[in-house]
Formats: structure tokens, sequence, C-alpha cells
């Protein structure tokens, strides 16, 4: 083989190296993220007396139209009675879309990558029990936690209200096994006050 030819080759070979590591292919060491984040600018709490569907029905929001680092968002507060246990389900919205994106519709259908978690403050966490219903058909003993039920431990009205609060956290699990306690990830992890009475 010639020198013009050996040359040519050698050319051509370095080409297809460089080519093959552009800097806008995607690194094989770091696939692309097939289940990205929810963006949800609205939760809704929407509860009902669970022994009678019909009385004390609530709908509380917390929603951040702009996201982080605009404007403050707008939470209501979960007002309860301690002699009821509710029913409560819980809505997802996106409303930066149009129409409006129920990202809960997602969760569920995503059941397996998304889990619910509430916790109470300390000053409501011996008064109140959140249990989450409906359970992920691919982790049969795993919740999704858009159904729950808020049971309380005390029946007769506290003399003071107990203002206390409840986080609500919806973990991400993307590309790792889901498990009992919150991912690393989190869709959403927003906090309600509560009022106790």
């Amino acid at each position: 083989m010639n020198t013009f030819k050996k040359l040519t080759l050698a050319l051509t070979a370095s080409t297809l190296i460089f080519s093959a590591c552009d800097k806008d292919d995607p690194d094989p060491t770091k696939p692309a993220d097939t289940n990205a984040q929810e963006l949800i600018t609205t939760v809704i709490f929407n509860g009902y007396n669970a022994n009678n569907p019909s009385a004390n029905q609530f709908s509380v929001k917390w929603e951040d139209i702009d996201g982080d680092g605009g404007n403050t968002p707008t939470i209501d507060t979960l007002k309860l009675d301690s002699g009821i246990t509710y029913r409560v389900q819980v809505l997802m919205l996106d409303k930066t879309k149009t129409p409006f994106d129920t990202i809960s519709n997602e969760v569920m259908e995503e059941a397996n990558e998304h889990q619910m978690f509430y916790t109470l403050s300390q000053n409501l966490s011996d008064k109140l029990s959140i249990a989450r219903l409906d359970m992920d058909s691919n982790n049969p003993q795993l919740p999704i936690g858009l159904d729950i039920r808020i049971t309380p431990s005390h029946v007769m009205p506290f003399a003071i209200p107990i203002i206390g609060s409840l986080n609500v956290k919806l973990s991400h699990y993307d590309g790792v096994p889901k498990t009992t306690t919150p991912s690393s990830e989190s869709d959403i992890d927003i906090t309600f006050p509560v009022n106790l009475q």
C-alpha cells in the first residue's frame, strides 16, 4: 500500500473516532432519563367524612404556578375535626399546560415509580394517623398514596385548636426499585398548615 493510501486511511479512521465522541452525542455511561420528574404546580386535597360521604366535605389547595424562586405559593389550611375520620383524594395538576395536565393520572399509570409520603408535625403525630389506601399492582405491598384516610386518636374537641403541619412528598423512583422509604428524588415536597380542633 502506498504512503498516500495509508495517510488517507489514517485520516478517515481519526475522523470516525472524533465523530463517535462528538460532545453532542449522548454519553453511554449516562443514559437519558426515561422518566423525567413531573412538573406539579397544584396539589388539591378533596376530603369528606369517611362514615358519611355527604358530610364534612372540604377542598384545600397548595399552588405555585411560577415554580421555585417566583411568587410565594398559595397554601390553604387543612382544618380537621378531632371526632371525624376523613377520606381524602389527592389531585395533582400542571397548570402551565392548556388544558391542565392531570399529573395524578400519570402517577397512577407509573405507580411502580411513584409513592406519596405523609409526615405530620410532632404535635400532631400522636393525635392523627394517615393510611394510604391505594396499592401498587406491581408491588402489592407498597402503596401509591393518592387515596388516604386520616383517622383521629382523640374523639372529643380540643379546648384549644392544635396548630401543626402535614408534609406531603411524592417520591420518584427512576431506575431504582420502589421501597418503603422516600427516594432521593421528589416530584413534590410541600407542607400544609393543619388546624385540628
